[in-house]
């Protein structure tokens, strides 16, 4: 039985959005975002060992998806059982990033702290770094799946990927 899933990528690869269609299928399972618990407001980062504590507490449950970037991976894999690594294609994560500040202009997202607001201007500056970074993302993720034992790893890159992987988990954490 899968009951703790981490859904990890770079950004703009979906994993927020994967993690509510998830737990809009099991409700009992807490989603979790990393980027909330490494934010106050205004993108402001909360201290390391106050980010540690809320994540240590938060994988001591008996189930759960947490989502968030490759950083995730060091200080949570070794408590999940199964991990989707969203890696789409560049293109696609560029048009998310692209989109993703004037869909929530002067808003916070939905899987944010509220006061972390999207402009423009900021989120590309961000977006144009993480594109920059892609490749070392990938490498990160592969070497941490690559240490991991015992656990259920799917590599999504595709629409038909995801669709498996989502099938395969609904039917293995019930």
């Amino acid at each position: 039985m899968l009951r703790k899933l981490i859904i990890t990528g770079a950004n703009g690869a979906g994993k927020s959005r994967l993690a509510a269609r998830l737990a809009a299928t099991h409700p009992e399972v807490p989603v979790v975002s990393f980027d909330a618990m490494k934010l106050t407001s205004e993108w402001r980062q909360r201290p390391r060992s106050q980010v540690g504590a809320d994540l240590s507490q938060a994988i001591q449950r008996d189930s759960w998806i947490l989502e968030g970037g490759p950083s995730l991976l060091a200080h949570a894999i070794r408590h999940a059982d199964s991990v989707m690594w969203l890696d789409p294609p560049e293109w696609l994560r560029a048009w998310r990033l692209a989109i993703r500040p004037l869909r929530n202009m002067g808003r916070t997202r939905p899987e944010l702290p509220e006061g972390n607001v999207d402009w423009p201007w900021e989120q590309y500056k961000f977006a144009i770094r993480s594109l920059t970074n892609g490749r070392r993302f990938q490498e990160t993720i592969s070497a941490q799946l690559a240490a991991a034992q015992g656990i259920r790893v799917w590599r999504i890159r595709n629409a038909a990927d995801l669709a498996s992987a989502i099938d395969e988990w609904r039917e293995q954490s019930t």
